[in-house]
């Protein structure tokens, strides 16, 4: 099982299991095998400082998975992909929505193609490129942001991407207010501020949901 060790694979059964998720072997497998591969390639490409696989588990791929319940639609937009969270855990699980997942960076949406094409993962495609510059054939129905700057940047480089309906997503530790409190919400028609409970994490999360 390489560098997913046994006590990493139980965190993450028992993980998905307080989240509500029932996966199959094959879902656990991939998402273990994300882990695997981010071990692998991270002295190449600078893909997250925490090398531990429990601490992965936790701290990036429960975390992730905390915010199943908030997806909207049948297609979703990670921004600022990075190592793939959260979009590369929420499309394992979801296999059911068309998946983007976005970076600026070409050696780690080479990771990600990578990833994908193992993974077989067809309803998963890495673009390269700017939020502020993608412009895609079709809207998104929700957008998810993780760890991608203030919510203010995200907010205003993310509306040309939305529409009536669109959903957008971002993780927060655990007060996001004082951010909030100077956005300019014209186009935002609703915004909700969700305490998320990831598992084995001692740390506040929060999820900003912003409906268009």
């Amino acid at each position: 099982m390489g560098s997913c060790t046994l006590t990493a694979s139980r965190l993450l059964f028992e993980g998905c299991g307080r989240l509500g998720l029932e996966l199959s072997e094959r879902q656990l497998g991939a998402l273990e095998a994300h882990i695997e591969y981010i071990a692998k390639w991270n002295r190449r490409v600078n893909l997250t400082a925490i090398l531990d696989a429990e601490q992965m588990v936790v701290r990036h791929v429960l975390d992730s998975l905390a915010i199943v319940p908030y997806i909207r639609g049948q297609r979703l937009l990670d921004i600022g992909s990075g190592g793939g969270f959260p979009g590369l855990p929420l499309a394992i699980t979801r296999t059911d929505i068309e998946t983007v997942l976005l970076d600026s960076s070409k050696k780690k949406i080479e990771f990600l193609g990578h990833v994908v094409s193992r993974l077989e993962l067809n309803n998963v495609k890495a673009v390269h490129g700017r939020i502020e510059d993608y412009r895609p054939a079709g809207p998104f129905h929700t957008l998810a942001a993780r760890a991608v700057g203030s919510l203010e940047r995200v907010l205003q480089q993310s509306q040309a991407l939305c529409q009536a309906g669109s959903r957008l997503l971002v993780m927060k530790g655990k007060n996001p207010e004082p951010e909030i409190r100077n956005l300019a919400l014209e186009q935002v028609r609703e915004l909700s501020i969700v305490e998320l409970q990831v598992p084995y994490l001692n740390a506040g999360r929060s999820l900003v949901v912003i409906e268009f």
